[in-house]
């Protein structure tokens, strides 16, 4: 009678122990995020505001240099209000330079952020889709060396990098055939 409910038992906790297990992938996803498909056009763009940004500073210094060259050359010429209008013109525009250069180093560090947290959002999603595909109960971030111990898991990088590229392709689809109707 024992072995008959032991076998009873066991016939009917069998499944669910063995459905039990989770299956784990890693995944590293500050290499993931080093080696973003796309990242270069994000960093040109980037490039490409930072050096709006240096010329239009070069041409707001480059104008008041003369201003001040010309300001020195004719102070002997003008009244004392007109030199101490003059100071205070120089005063200010160099309080605008340095507000400008204020507002282009906020601006570019939004821009940054705003950029990076995009390519976290896709890559999130990306690991996220290839978890569901291949049926996974946990994804561990790898990136920090100290915190996981390799336990031979399997290593899904290379799966989540077609789904990001894939993911990347249809978000500029779907924006092409948005703006292809304008």
């Amino acid at each position: 009678m024992k072995i008959i409910i032991l076998l009873l038992g066991v016939t009917f906790c069998l499944p669910n122990l063995l459905n039990a297990q989770n299956r784990v992938a890693k995944i590293d996803s500050n290499q993931l995020f080093d080696e973003y498909p796309g990242k270069d056009k994000y960093l040109e763009e980037l490039d490409e505001l930072r050096e709006e940004y240096q010329q239009e500073l070069k041409d707001m210094v480059n104008k008041l240099s003369i201003s001040v060259k010309k300001f020195n050359e004719e102070k002997d010429l003008q009244s004392i209000e007109t030199n101490q209008k003059r100071v205070e013109y120089v005063q200010n525009e160099n309080k605008k330079i340095d507000e400008f250069k204020k507002l282009a180093m906020d601006e570019l560090y939004e821009e940054q952020t705003s950029i990076n947290k995009k390519m976290r959002e896709n890559i999130r999603s990306a690991v996220s889709n290839v978890a569901k595909k291949q049926n996974l109960d946990f994804v561990i971030d790898s990136s920090s060396k100290n915190n996981i111990i390799n336990a031979g898991c399997k290593d899904i990088f290379n799966d989540v990098k077609k789904e990001l590229i894939n993911l990347i392709a249809e978000r500029e689809e779907s924006i092409k055939d948005i703006l292809g109707g304008w």
